[in-house]
């Protein structure tokens, strides 16, 4: 049976403007850094798993697993109460305790797991992350194995990724720090991140080390014709409209459950997915471009400047060629950050507050799709 650890610890996460800010999170050992978000779970539908939370903060912490039939010592989780007053919505680990939550996933997809204990204060400061059920007859290696729902379920993918989405409330963050008291009622967000960063550092690979409590990057990266499973995760306290330019996507699933009525196909197209606090969505994206084949880059449709620039006028992602993987001239006073003449799509909020840092654009909860004429197979895997 597998088994997980994972210990709730502090620590400090860094935005792109140069703030440090007092966080919560988990880790993967009792050595190991605070994350944020905490470290992906990866299970498969029908294996039981148990997940073994040891506390290192000074007050109770607990995981709810919504979606998951969870047992504690052989029970199922039930709220906690002290003093007739409700203290956590599951069963929880007192400082310097461990709980260990047992469950079998019967359904795949994509989950959110968080605190359950005081949530309004411990989500908001990092205590979410995400988890991923294989189906059942899940095979990376075999074409029409490797799905997110099971073979004949029409979601096949080549590559996969997983956004999580989450705000960040400096004086939260403070006052949990100093011990003072905070009002979830003047809970006013500043940054907003996916996967616990800001914009562009969402850009950036994974594990980079000058951001060791926030490995995971948001850079979504695929070849023309390549079906790219996005799955949205909804963490924190508000709902955040997500799309992608470039290409609608294919909503498969929703909450992890799939869009489909005995053999009716309800999945649908969407340009923007409100990702609602506590939702999970799993999507299809892809991208032909018109006419193109590795062979021949052209006829390829132009992408609108306007989708791939970021920051301040002049600033593009770019290559200057309308050719995919050539490199071409570029207005002059245009800076292109382009490696190998992929085109760049922008994937943000809606929402325009939450695409800065601060108040300041760029940032926020915005990042690129990727399209490039070449990429390595090990690029977009869920570890």
């Amino acid at each position: 049976m597998p088994e997980i650890n994972l210990w709730a610890k502090d620590g400090y996460l860094s935005t792109p403007d140069g703030n440090s800010i007092y966080f919560w999170g988990f880790a993967k050992s009792a050595a190991g850094p605070a994350q944020l978000p905490g470290p992906n779970i990866i299970a498969r539908q029908g294996e039981t798993i148990t997940v073994n939370l040891h506390n290192m903060l000074a007050e109770p912490v607990s995981i709810a697993f919504p979606g998951q039939q969870v047992t504690v010592e052989g029970q199922p989780v039930q709220p906690q109460y002290k003093n007739n007053r409700l203290l956590s919505f599951v069963n929880y680990a007192e400082p310097g305790g461990t709980v260990a939550y047992t469950f079998t996933p019967s359904h795949p997809g994509t989950y959110l797991y968080e605190s359950g204990t005081n949530p309004y204060q411990q989500v908001p400061m990092g205590l979410y992350g995400g988890m991923v059920v294989r189906p059942a007859d899940y095979n990376p290696d075999v074409p029409e194995y490797k799905t997110a729902y099971g073979a004949g379920t029409d979601t096949g993918f080549d590559r996969e990724y997983l956004l999580i989405t989450g705000e960040i409330d400096p004086d939260l963050h403070q006052a949990v720090e100093n011990g003072k008291p905070y009002r979830v009622s003047k809970y006013v967000p500043r940054y907003w991140t996916l996967n616990g960063r800001c914009a562009p550092d969402t850009m950036l690979m994974d594990h980079v080390d000058y951001l060791p409590h926030q490995p995971y990057g948001a850079m979504i990266m695929g070849l023309p014709g390549e079906k790219i499973l996005l799955r949205y995760i909804g963490a924190g306290i508000d709902n955040h409209p997500l799309h992608p330019h470039g290409a609608h996507t294919r909503v498969v699933a929703v909450d992890g459950r799939l869009l489909r009525n005995g053999n009716a196909d309800l999945s649908y197209k969407r340009f923007t997915v409100l990702v609602g606090v506590g939702q999970t969505y799993d999507q299809i994206y892809q991208w032909d471009g018109l006419g193109y084949t590795p062979g021949n880059p052209i006829p390829t449709v132009l992408p609108n400047l306007r989708n791939m620039g970021v920051g301040d006028a002049g600033w593009t992602m770019w290559s200057g060629s309308p050719y995919l993987g050539v490199k071409g001239d570029i207005p002059v006073g245009v800076v292109s950050y382009n490696e190998m003449g992929e085109y760049y799509f922008m994937l943000h909020s809606h929402e325009e507050l939450q695409i800065t840092n601060w108040g300041e654009f760029p940032g926020g909860m915005m990042t690129m799709v990727a399209i490039y004429p070449s990429l390595a197979p090990d690029i977009g895997v869920i570890g």
